[in-house]
Formats: structure tokens, sequence, C-alpha cells
């Protein structure tokens, strides 16, 4: 089954690629929405059209929400980071070099702890090979407590 995208305006964008139809009974349709925006969308570009000529029906369904807070304790993650080093101008050298890897982090409490793969990812993440998923911040948190970073 085909998911179109969703903004209604998507077939007025009127690209070669759009143009459908027999001779003489030409139309503009819209693109089919992609992965990448969750199946709802075929480019960003229609879904933030989308969203500021819906915005407020989107917050009439499902209501304002007032302020969110995270204690200190659970504001734990996963994160993986690329490999670099800091330049030094006053000795035009590179250093403090920063491995590459996963880490669990909390910035609020200025933690950050180089650990595996096999720590910063699902055994389903790990088939699926995707390198940037990692676990969720609730797992995050009881990998900081196993670690002994959190109680």
């Amino acid at each position: 089954m085909d998911r179109w995208c969703q903004n209604k305006r998507c077939c007025l964008k009127k690209n070669q690629g759009q143009i459908r139809g027999k001779k003489g009974f030409k139309y503009y349709q819209s693109y089919k929405a992609t992965t990448y925006y969750n199946n709802l969308f075929c480019s960003q570009r229609c879904q933030d059209q989308f969203l500021n000529d819906n915005w407020q029906a989107v917050l009439n369904a499902i209501g304002e929400i007032g302020k969110q807070t995270l204690p200190l304790d659970d504001a734990w993650y996963v994160d993986y980071e690329w490999a670099r080093q800091r330049w030094n101008h006053r000795t035009s050298m590179h250093e403090d070099y920063i491995p590459a890897g996963y880490y669990i982090m909390n910035k609020n409490r200025n933690i950050k702890q180089l650990i595996t793969k096999e720590q910063a990812q699902t055994p389903e993440q790990i088939a699926e090979g995707h390198g940037w998923q990692t676990v969720d911040d609730i797992q995050a948190k009881e990998l900081a407590v196993k670690l002994g970073l959190a109680s």
C-alpha cells in the first residue's frame, strides 16, 4: 500500500516528476511519502509546510503542554561521538584527543564516560547495523546505576 504525502499543497509544487495522466488529461499529483519523514511526507519542505498550515489544529487536538522538568538524577543518555582533536592556538598543535565511541552522559552532572557498543545498543540494534541507534534514556539510567555512576 502506497502512502502519499499528507501535505495538501504537495501537488501544487508542479515539478516535472509529478505529472501523470494520458495525453490531453494530464495532472500533477502528490509525491509518495518517504520513511525519512515518518511515512507521512515526501520531504522536509512538505512537512514544514503542513505544520505551518495546521499547527493550531494539532495544538487543539493534543492540548497545550505545560512546563516539563527532568530531575538531575534521571538525565542520563547514551550517544555516539566521532573522534576529534582540539587545536591549541598557543602551541599550534592538536591536543586532547577525544576517541570515537559510545558514551554514557549526564550533562547536568558533567559526566561523560566511554562505554562499549554492547552497553550502548540493544542486541536488536546491533543486528540492524545502525551505529547511530542507542538504548533509550530509561535503559541509560539503568546502565548508569550498574556502572556506579548513579544510585
